[in-house]
């Protein structure tokens, strides 16, 4: 028992260093998108100099790495409950959040880094600002980074949340800075598309 339990504290801590990899890199990756409104030398210059960077496939390995493991650590762990705890499991998940929502949410976060990845990746960095204009003069395009970003943004919500309450801040306080650092975040991926529209 006290090993299962052991086993589920560690995957519970090695999700939230996934996870937070993925925030550090969230916000490194809102400031090199930030230099679109730069103009296409700034934005051309960033994109050619990391993507020549010794260090490029290095963040795309560990990205590639800690995303696998944090979605496969979160199914295994959701399928194990669900077998262990029978239908004593069937409550809302997360609190006052259908299951069902919760889990299409993260879904929704998968298949959207899947897409934007492939976007990203398979144009050369010399046409990545020509590319970005593109992608959002089309409506699908923006209804399809609307709903990513909404789903990121409840995402990422619930993890500050839960690293702010570790951090031992108050339950009405964490809950309104995470909202604030969500919304200044959301805030700066949206300005993208709203410059490519009034460009």
């Amino acid at each position: 028992m006290n090993f299962t339990k052991n086993r589920t504290v560690s995957l519970k801590k090695m999700m939230a260093i996934a996870g937070l990899i993925w925030f550090v890199y969230l916000i490194f990756h809102l400031f090199s998108v930030l230099t679109f409104h730069s103009g296409e030398a700034a934005f051309t210059g960033f994109n050619v100099w990391l993507q020549s960077s010794v260090f490029y496939p290095i963040l795309l390995g560990l990205l590639l790495l800690t995303l696998s493991f944090h979605v496969v650590t979160a199914i295994s762990r959701q399928l194990s409950n669900n077998i262990s705890s029978g239908d004593r499991y069937k409550k809302p998940y997360p609190k006052a959040v259908p299951r069902i929502i919760a889990w299409s949410g993260a879904s929704i976060i998968l298949i959207f880094i899947v897409i934007h990845s492939y976007q990203m990746l398979s144009v050369d960095a010399v046409d990545l600002y020509a590319e970005v204009e593109r992608i959002f003069m089309s409506p699908i395009m923006w209804a399809i980074y609307g709903l990513g970003m909404l789903a990121i943004s409840t995402h990422l919500h619930h993890g500050l949340t839960n690293v702010l309450q570790t951090l031992g801040i108050s339950s009405k306080q964490r809950t309104g800075l995470a909202f604030v650092i969500v919304a200044l975040i959301m805030a700066g991926f949206i300005s993208i598309p709203i410059g490519v529209l009034y460009a």
